[in-house]
């Protein structure tokens, strides 16, 4: 019995189950509670405690103990076999007695290697599949931001814009791939979480902070959209006279008596729907854009005219933080892969399958060079969610480039007319996802708010009139910013150049650098191993806890020390060019 509650008890901590080891136990049916029939475990469960059982009957024979006899018990009604007590059991005048050497010690061996085999199969079948992994990347990025695309090419021109999503999306792949690498190192569930870790306390506060101003940023984007969309509307089936079809009096109406209540409730499982949604609405509405789009470009006596294929002037650089947020899914980058099965598909054709492949047969010195299967799934999830993403935004960006080229809006609906059905539909479905996403970006803020007060003030479980406090003046902040700002380009811009390039290029860019730096004490003796794999001191930590006056930096001049440094410069480069272009934005 000890020997199954011991194997169990190690199945539990690699499965990481929730709560105590005992408690588990218990969940499994190892304890006072039995296993239902239909849990996943049942057969596996079945198989454990019959093999001990019937190792336990074979080598004690009749002398097992009555202990003995009622722990076998407990395990046999624990599977699910049934409910007999220890009177139940074989007993000398039920069952003949079984001879020791009958039962070779291999037959335990080989009936705990058929176990470990079955559990293994299990847990490989758990897990997400790349498909949903990619589906929740894309989900994580597809936004606002397909709607600013068009006036991104109208910036930089029709070439180069696409050779700036090329390159941006290229950097934005790079660091999925080395957030997902850092959290199997560090073991992490989530970014926030990753980053205390490898980073310290003090980083993990400031991506907190900065994900709350880039969800709030996002909110306020969202009510932008909804007098964009709402307001054309309203004003072609109502009149454009009404004092209700003024864009003040919808955002305040969807504001504080539509979002605001939702935004109360902690528990947003009623809203698991939102995510499906709001991948279905905009796709339909970039369908609806290209068909329309095509249609009006089409139309036109010379419908090459005034495209430009590159703009190279100081406003060019304003599209490069709208592109930067619109192939931001960083945020959930951690978790998407946590989720992933241990074995997953490679999507990706001619992708080798095995890590020594990488090793041995890829002779470029600069590629990702993965150890485990399950990063080389993550590899393909990842290729494969950002070609999905660029094929999306490259199809609605020419699309409405090419039907307005000179005048086209930062929001791509109001430069289409109003009265198209496809075009109606589109804008209720985009306000009425955008609706939706504003109470889960609104939760995103206030786990990081709490995380936050928290860490600099020592605030824990605050009463609830607090919290929806907090819940109301994050709504009044979004909707004084959407009410004030018009031009949905210059949100997305201002916040895809300085908290999404400091969540996409900047901290993944610090990880690579604190890998490449040995932090030891720095008595007499041998310079200390410089393997990637040994590094795993943070870089930026309290000097408590560390001691970095009595600590030596020594610098390994790797590839991960320069594509960090790369990183970080890129990050630092993008929010300079946002604040020099935030008030140069091209004139409507």
């Amino acid at each position: 019995i000890a020997v199954k509650q011991g194997y169990w008890s190690g199945v539990v901590k690699r499965l990481g189950t929730a709560g105590s080891q005992n408690s588990a136990l218990t969940q499994l049916g190892l304890g006072d509670a039995a296993v239902q029939p239909e849990s996943r475990f049942s057969l596996l469960l079945t198989r454990a405690c019959g093999g001990v059982k019937f190792y336990a009957a074979g080598v004690m024979g009749q002398t097992a103990s009555a202990d003995t006899a009622a722990g076998s018990a407990g395990a046999v009604n624990g599977s699910g076999l049934g409910r007999s007590s220890s009177s139940q059991l074989p007993t000398s005048t039920d069952a003949a007695p079984v001879e020791a050497s009958a039962f070779p010690g291999s037959l335990l061996s080989h009936r705990v290697s058929r176990i470990e085999e079955e559990e293994e199969e299990l847990l490989e079948a758990e897990g997400a599949s790349s498909i949903s992994s990619v589906f929740t990347l894309c989900n994580s990025a597809i936004g606002a931001g397909v709607l600013s695309l068009p006036f991104a090419f109208r910036c930089a021109g029709a070439a180069g814009t696409l050779l700036l999503c090329l390159v941006l999306a290229s950097f934005e792949g790079l660091t999925l791939y080395v957030l997902s690498k850092f959290a199997e190192r560090y073991d992490a569930k989530t970014y926030s979480i990753l980053v205390r870790k490898a980073l310290g306390r003090k980083l993990s506060a400031a991506l907190s902070a900065t994900l709350v101003i880039y969800q709030m940023g996002s909110c306020a984007a969202y009510l932008i959209i909804i007098g964009d969309t709402v307001g054309p509307l309203m004003a072609n089936g109502l009149g454009a006279d009404h004092w209700y079809c003024s864009r003040h009096v919808i955002i305040s109406f969807f504001a504080l008596v539509i979002i605001l209540p939702l935004c109360y409730p902690r528990n947003l499982s009623s809203l698991h729907y939102v995510s499906t949604a709001g991948v279905v609405g905009f796709m339909y509405t970039a369908v609806a854009i290209m068909i329309e789009g095509s249609k009006i470009f089409h139309a036109k006596e010379d419908p090459w005219g005034e495209v430009k294929w590159f703009i190279i002037d100081f406003q060019a650089l304003f599209a490069i933080p709208i592109i930067v947020f619109g192939f931001n899914c960083h945020a959930n980058v951690v978790t998407v892969f946590n989720e992933l099965g241990e074995k997953p598909d490679v999507l990706v054709p001619n992708l080798p399958t095995d890590p020594e492949a990488y090793r041995d047969e890829n002779s470029m010195s600069y590629a990702p060079k993965p150890r485990t299967l399950k990063l080389i799934g993550m590899i393909s999830v990842i290729l494969a969610a950002v070609g999905v993403i660029m094929f999306g935004y490259l199809a609605v960006g020419f699309a409405g480039y090419l039907a307005y080229p000179t005048t086209v809006d930062s929001n791509v609906l109001k430069s289409f007319p109003a009265h198209p059905l496809l075009l109606k539909i589109a804008r209720g479905a985009i306000a009425g996802v955008v609706t939706g996403h504003y109470p889960l970006n609104n939760n995103a803020a206030r786990v990081g708010l709490e995380h936050l007060e928290a860490y600099y003030l020592g605030w824990k479980n605050l009463p609830l009139w607090v919290s929806r406090g907090q819940t109301t003046l994050f709504v009044l902040v979004t909707l004084a910013i959407g009410l004030t700002v018009t031009d949905l380009g210059q949100v997305l811009h201002m916040i895809g150049g300085t908290a999404a390039a400091f969540i996409i290029f900047f901290l993944p860019g610090l990880l690579l650098v604190n890998a490449a730096i040995v932090k030891v004490d720095m008595p007499a003796g041998p310079t200390p191993s410089t393997d990637l794999d040994e590094i795993d001191t943070p870089l930026i930590a309290d000097e408590n806890e560390i001691g970095i006056k009595r600590t030596g930096l020594i610098y390994s001049p790797r590839r991960s020390w320069w594509a960090g440094m790369l990183l970080i410069t890129l990050a630092v480069f993008i929010f300079v060019i946002t604040i020099a272009t935030a008030f140069l934005a091209p004139s409507e």
